[in-house]
């Protein structure tokens, strides 16, 4: 009965953080993205080239923004109903590292440095899609919380049977309050003040390790910044 209570009790909070989430994160981009289409609509014709661009620039970044936080939300649902299966294969590695690397710059508009080594890596034998959240969210949140131009460092080496992946950024760091509860869905640390999130990024990061049999450790100092470290079994499969 008492567990019952709790769980359900822990479900009110859950629903209650969503919602919140939800109104703020979505109410934000939403507004820029009206805002600049009346501009557009009603004085097309008076602005120059150059604010017609950086209109179109905005609504067109605003809407990938709203995009990817619909689809985390996607992510966890599926992840929580167990509906995204764990299907191994073949995979050039260190081209794939190469490709989500060019993917994160052009969508963060080239905010940071990304310093790529995965060059003794080889082939190895992994989830691409699961990988893609694993790698993509932990350089996503390296570059959102660090300053325009910091280099963001991601390294993936090849330790026996293991691929162990880092992702290493000087951003604003975490705070240890909030480090208990960094897999926590909906929880953003205390120091983030207005970078857009859910909350939700390191939540799916954790189950997708957990579908490779793999783990993840951060170590992390405020004003100094984060290292993200994920060992996952790549090899094990290869002949």
């Amino acid at each position: 009965m008492w567990r019952a209570l709790e769980r359900e009790k822990e479900l009110s909070q859950l629903k209650s953080n969503f919602v919140s989430m939800v109104s703020h994160e979505f109410r934000t981009p939403l507004g820029i993205i009206q805002s600049s289409a009346e501009i557009l609509h009603d004085y097309l014709d008076k602005l120059d080239p150059a604010e017609r661009e950086e209109h179109l620039r905005s609504i067109s970044r605003n809407t990938r923004r709203m995009a990817g936080l619909m689809e985390e939300v996607l992510v966890l649902g599926r992840l929580d109903a167990g509906k995204m299966d764990f299907k191994p294969a073949p995979i050039d590695l260190p081209a794939f590292c190469r490709r989500l690397a060019d993917e994160i710059l052009s969508a963060t508009e080239g905010r940071c440095p990304l310093e790529l080594d995965v060059s003794d890596v080889g082939q190895a034998r992994a989830d691409e899609r699961l990988l893609r959240h694993i790698f993509g969210n932990l350089l996503s949140n390296a570059v959102k919380y660090s300053e325009p131009g910091q280099p963001v460092q991601f390294v993936v080496v090849r330790q026996g049977r293991e691929a162990v992946c880092v992702v290493c950024d000087c951003g604003i760091g975490i705070p240890e309050p909030d480090r208990p509860r960094l897999f926590q869905a909906f929880h953003r640390g205390q120091n983030v003040d207005q970078r857009p999130g859910t909350g939700l990024g390191l939540v799916i990061v954790k189950r997708c390790v957990d579908l490779h049999g793999g783990s993840i450790q951060i170590t992390s100092q405020p004003g100094k910044g984060t290292t993200a470290t994920v060992r996952l079994p790549l090899f094990q499969s290869l002949a």
